[in-house]
């Protein structure tokens, strides 16, 4: 081999090594770019879940006090985090209908105003659920949507059919039978026997029992009338017995009742009293207002003379008689008809010594 031809073969030697330098290299820095943007990626997703963790508990806190706007807004921000998050979906749709069930207006400010993003919401997730609980659960929020955006004067909606849709796929679904019971009120007040077997059906899912009492009890009230009043006291009656709680609004306007009913003495006030054994009703009456502190000092008077009532009707004659009297004593005669159906009480009882 001559010398030239041994000094072309070491430079193609070098230029080859040069080559596979090159190569390593590269490999080297696409490697690095790789674990850099894998950790790049990591770290944006670890980032991500952070955030969404730090907004779902804002979310939380938000729901909790009912400021259910800012709720909203928070997981409207967890959305653009994360659009494909079914987290995030899951709790736009609990919240659509946690909302839906404590709706309440600010001023100047339509049902519809509020209702139709919530309304997309449900729509999209039944459209995207199975048949089931859950969907009936979303289906029978669609109606109660239905419902609030029919008071702002919308007669083109049908509550009541998503009502029967979600109890068809979910057999004594409370919310379903709740509202359809609620509907119907709010719609014929006359048919309270018409309404009693959906809350009825409601209660036998032995789910969300609290909220079932609570629109129930909403309706009734809302109608007013006596088959009403006498429903109002037998689900009070069956409330206390099942340990739940009143608002003192509802309080306030069941006492109204009483006012109407046993102020004076009517051809129907007997039915009115029998709602319940009497002896329960005074049970449930004291559980009604013995605590509850209106303000008002003339109350604990109407208090004695309404408890006095149930007390005659139960046979407690001495007690009856004591509450009578007792009223009589803080009233001036003749004064109006708490003095007059507390006289008329005595003359009763008096009758029958």
């Amino acid at each position: 081999m001559s010398a030239l031809q041994m000094k072309r073969q070491a430079k193609d030697s070098k230029f080859s090594q040069f080559l596979k330098w090159v190569g390593y290299l590269t490999a080297i820095f696409s490697l690095c770019a790789t674990v850099w943007g894998v950790g790049k990626y990591l770290y944006s997703r670890a980032e991500t879940r952070k955030n969404l963790s730090e907004l779902f508990a804002t979310e939380a806190e938000q729901e909790k006090s009912h400021d259910y706007s800012s709720a909203w807004q928070t997981l409207e921000k967890a959305a653009k985090l994360d659009a494909n998050s079914d987290k995030v979906r899951a709790a736009q749709e609990n919240l659509a209908m946690v909302w839906l069930d404590d709706m309440h207006l600010q001023e100047n400010q339509k049902w519809s105003d509020v209702v139709q993003k919530l309304e997309t919401v449900l729509t999209g997730a039944v459209a995207a659920s199975k048949p089931g609980q859950h969907q009936a659960d979303l289906r029978a929020h669609i109606g109660w949507a239905y419902f609030l955006e029919s008071r702002d004067g919308r007669a083109d909606l049908d509550p009541a059919g998503q009502y029967r849709e979600a109890a068809a796929e979910d057999p004594n679904n409370p919310y379903a039978e709740a509202m359809w019971g609620h509907w119907i009120l709010w719609d014929h007040c006359y048919s309270v026997k018409g309404a009693a077997p959906h809350f009825a059906a409601a209660l036998a899912s032995q789910r969300e029992g609290e909220f079932v009492r609570r629109l129930q009890l909403a309706a009734l009230l809302d109608c007013g009338g006596e088959a009403a009043e006498q429903e109002v006291i037998r689900v009070v009656n069956a409330m206390r017995k099942e340990q739940r709680t009143v608002t003192d609004w509802d309080r306030s306007h069941i006492y109204g009742i009483y006012y109407s009913e046993l102020s004076h003495e009517s051809a129907k006030t007997s039915e009115f009293i029998n709602a319940v054994p009497p002896a329960e009703h005074i049970a449930t009456f004291h559980w009604l207002f013995d605590d509850w502190d209106t303000g008002d000092a003339t109350t604990p008077l109407s208090h004695a003379l309404y408890l006095a009532r149930l007390q005659e009707a139960a046979g407690q004659r001495d007690e009856a008689l004591a509450n009578y009297k007792s009223v009589l004593s803080h009233t001036p005669p003749h004064s109006g008809p708490r003095w007059a159906a507390a006289d008329a009480g005595i003359k009763r009882l008096a009758g029958t010594h």
